[in-house]
Parts: C-alpha cells; structure tokens; sequence
C-alpha cells in the first residue's frame, strides 16, 4: 500500500524528483511552510533526489529520509504544483507516501477516529446517516427523495453542509434558493454517503474505494440529468474520480455554475441590488484543480455587489488549510494558521465588507478565523448562496 521505498515510486515522480531546480517558488506558495510548519516543498524533493543517489547506504524513506509531520502537513492545495516551471507534481508524491503511514497506522488520534466514522457511519462526525437530512425538516415544499421520484438535479450535499451546526442555515438558504427557481431538484437523504475526495488524499484508498462502491449502487438506481454540489471536494471526486456508470460518467455541476446558468437564462431574477464591496476566495478543489474561477464572480457581480480581488486570488489563491484532511488533524504550534493569514489579507483589501467563500469546509475555517484574529467588526463572511438569497 502506498510507497514504502524508493522504488516504488513511478518513473515521473523519480523524474520529478531529478527535475526540480531548487528555485523555492514551491515554497513560498505553500500554507504549511507559511504557517512554519515543518515541510518545505523544496526541501522534500531535495532529500528525495538525495536518497535516490545514496539508497546503498540504507537508510530508510519514512523516518530517514521523510518525517511523519513533514507528509501530515501538506493541504494538497496544488499551489506548488501551480507555479512548478519544471512541471513537477509534489502532492502526488506526498499522497503515495501518506498511503504507506495510513498503512502502518501511523497517524494522529483525530485523524484515526475521523476514518473510524467514515468507514462506520459513511461521515466524519460519527452521526447517525439518519440524521444526515434533519437541515430539512420544517421546509415547504419538502424536500424531494430523488430515490423516490425521477429529479432533473440530484444535490449531493456532502458531510458539512449536512451535518455541521453552524452551515444550517446557509444549507436550508440553498435548499430555498433552489425551490425559488424552479430547480427540479432532491437528495438522497440517509443513502449519501461522503463523497471520499479527502479520504483518498489522506491515503485510505481502500476506504475511498468503499465510499465509492456504496454511493455508485445508489446513484445507479436514482433518475437524474445532473449532479450539482455545493462542496468543492464532493465535486471534484464526482467529477473526475468516480467510475463511468456505462453511459459515461454523469455531468457534475458545482452550485456555481448553475446559480450562474440560471441567471444568464432568466431562470432566476434579482430583485434588488445588494452594494456590498465584496472579496471572494477560491477554493483549492473548484479553482486549481477544476479551472471554475469565473462563474462565482459572474453571480456575486449579478447580485449588484463590487468585487476587489485579494492580491492572492485565481489560480495564486491562498489556501484555507482544511484540504487533504487536514481539518480531520490536529493542530501543531503553527506561527499563524492558513485561514487566519487569509482573513488578514481579505481585511488589508481597501472598503471590504465581506468575505465570500463557495465551499463548506472555507466557510467553517474562516468563520472561526474572523474571531481568533479579531476582526468580527471589520468583515462578514458569507457563502455565495447568501447574496443570492438576500437579493431575490
């Protein structure tokens, strides 16, 4: 499972790894190495290629070559990968590696319990899959049982908008957006199960390939046209890594996207103009690695709201700390954590008001940062469904 020694790694990560020309720019885009951490993107592929050249003396990759904290630390934020001239892919090098600890057990406690629910309860609260759904109680209309009754738009909610208290709200809000519009739209309720994006880049393959298996049996029994999510990691796994169901993969739309459809379509009409002077932050799993950068602007525009850019923004989007199952870890003596450094740089953004995100897990991380950094009265934060909302 994983790699354990060098030779176990592909042909392009050992060219990889002869490739890199120790420039630092790996470096000085990485959240861990900002947050002093101990892992240098750099520093990794040099004692890498190192160890190519001296395996004869013996010594071992984990724990010789590599640390543990070193692997844990990485976010999978690609921002490495973005600015590599050399073309060289860490993440991918560092998630084989991290196949090996999982392997091996090697691993903090809360990472271990978060795998122990998702394998047990199919999400990484440990709740009841009953309990999955209970956000919909009390709507009007109800719901619809996309496992009951053909839908033209299957949601695929994911884990936090689910189940974390503190996204009720923005998820009812989706759910109501949704209704507003005419969208055909339903959930799978109790047979969702995590989508695994973050799983597989923990290194649990096995369990990814579980997670897969049980949410391919339900969608293959469910009529739908599209999947749409509201979670970037949920819709890059969907998207890219789940198998072809015999009539190709099913299209995936992140909510986006379609928000930004139907309102280039009519299908949905704002009725006021909010004025806000806004930020929005890219998330890792919708920008980097999807390429979708656009259409949140064109809908947080279409909702009469300014738009100034961080000076880390697109593709050179700084990330919020969370991926790659970092938000599963505990926290080591960091100088200043990702999201925090991020709020300072949406707050430094001359006449800002808020902070908007497209992603549960950023909404989660920049809330909590806005507090630990002290600017509750500087900056709001708010999921992209909340300005469409407040301007229908």
């Amino acid at each position: 499972m994983g790699v354990k020694e060098w030779k176990q790694f592909t042909w392009k990560q050992l060219l990889d790894f002869e490739s890199c020309t120790r420039c630092g720019r790996c470096q000085d885009v990485c959240p861990a190495y900002a947050s002093a951490q101990v892992l240098s993107p750099r520093n990794m592929l040099v004692k890498l290629d190192a160890h190519l050249w001296e395996k004869a003396n013996g010594r071992a990759l984990h724990g010789g070559v590599v640390s543990t904290d070193e692997l844990w630390a990485c976010t999978t934020c690609r921002a490495c990968v973005q600015v590599c001239p050399a073309f060289i892919d860490h993440v991918t090098a560092f998630v084989d590696m991290r196949r090996h600890l999982v392997d091996q057990g090697n691993m903090d406690k809360m990472l271990q319990d978060a795998l122990a629910n998702l394998g047990r309860y199919g999400n990484s609260f440990g709740q009841s899959d009953r309990m999955r759904a209970k956000w919909t109680m009390g709507l009007q209309p109800a719901v619809k049982d996309a496992r009951r009754e053909a839908v033209d738009y299957l949601w695929f909610v994911g884990d936090y908008a689910s189940y974390n208290s503190t996204l009720t709200d923005v998820t009812r809000k989706t759910a109501d957006v949704f209704q507003k519009a005419g969208l055909n739209f339903g959930i799978l309720y109790d047979s969702e199960r995590n989508a695994g994006n973050d799983v597989r880049r923990v290194g649990e393959e096995g369990l990814f390939e579980m997670l897969v298996e049980k949410n391919s049996q339900v969608l293959s029994k469910v009529k739908f046209q599209t999947i749409v999510t509201t979670d970037p990691h949920s819709y890059n796994t969907l998207k890219n890594e789940y198998p072809d169901n015999g009539n190709g993969r099913p299209a995936v739309l992140h909510y986006a996207e379609l928000l930004d459809k139907m309102i280039s379509s009519g299908q949905v009409k704002f009725s006021k103009k909010l004025g806000y002077k806004v930020t929005y932050h890219d998330p890792c799993y919708l920008g980097r690695y999807n390429g979708i950068y656009d259409a949140p602007r064109r809908v947080i525009e279409a909702t009469g709201c300014e738009l100034a850019e961080m000076p880390r923004h697109r593709e050179r989007a700084f990330c919020c700390g969370a991926g790659g199952g970092r938000i599963w870890m505990e926290e080591k003596e960091v100088k200043e954590r990702p999201s925090e450094s991020r709020i300072r740089e949406a707050v430094s953004v001359d006449g800002v008001q808020v902070l908007i995100v497209a992603c549960p897990k950023d909404y989660t991380m920049y809330k909590d940062a806005v507090k630990t950094t002290g600017h509750e009265q500087k900056l709001v934060v708010k999921d992209l469904i909340e300005l469409v909302y407040e301007a229908l």
